[in-house]
């Protein structure tokens, strides 16, 4: 749920089910379509979140079958703390066979590059993290251009490569200091 919010840590321990509802989007190109979205103030006096489901968060809500206060609840039925939700998350990772040091806001760190590597537009990704400025949102963005223009040289140099070798007489190459 971490990843698929991208919210902070306080946002996803407190996130109660009367957040979720559905919405009516008139989308950009005049269609109309009814989503479930979490809607929700960030934090203290932060930005307005709207979040709609995306399929797999979907279906990993439909097991709750009990939908009332917080969404994530300890195993005394009462919300998390921030911090115990940090304990908590130490907990699963173990359960999980996955090395200690994975944190909620590694997820929302990955979900800042996912939508970069999906490449969603650098406001997008603003508001759908609610970041107040550009200049967090922009790291995202610097990293997956990175990769992006690695990979391309990547497959360039490839590309040349196996041209170069379907060739029947391939010249000495020649070293430029």
């Amino acid at each position: 749920m971490a990843f698929w919010l991208g919210s902070r840590r306080g946002d996803v321990a407190g996130l109660e089910w009367s957040a979720l509802d559905l919405h009516e989007v008139e989308l950009f190109t005049g269609e109309i379509v009814a989503v479930e979205a979490f809607t929700f103030s960030q934090g203290k006096g932060g930005a307005e979140m709207f979040i709609p489901l995306v399929s797999k968060l979907a279906d990993a809500l439909r097991v709750f079958n009990h939908r009332e206060g917080t969404v994530l609840k300890t195993a005394y039925g009462t919300p998390f703390s921030e911090k115990s939700l940090t304990n908590q998350m130490a907990v699963w990772c173990r359960q999980a066979g996955i090395p200690a040091g994975y944190t909620i806001h590694g997820l929302r760190r990955t979900f800042g590059s996912y939508l970069a590597e999906c490449n969603v537009q650098a406001r997008a990704i603003m508001t759908a993290m609610g970041h107040s400025s550009m200049a967090v949102t922009d790291i995202y963005v610097r990293d997956a251009n990175k990769k992006q223009a690695m990979v391309d040289i990547m497959k360039t140099i490839n590309e040349r490569e196996e041209r170069r070798d379907g060739m029947k007489r391939r010249g000495n190459i020649r070293i430029v200091s």
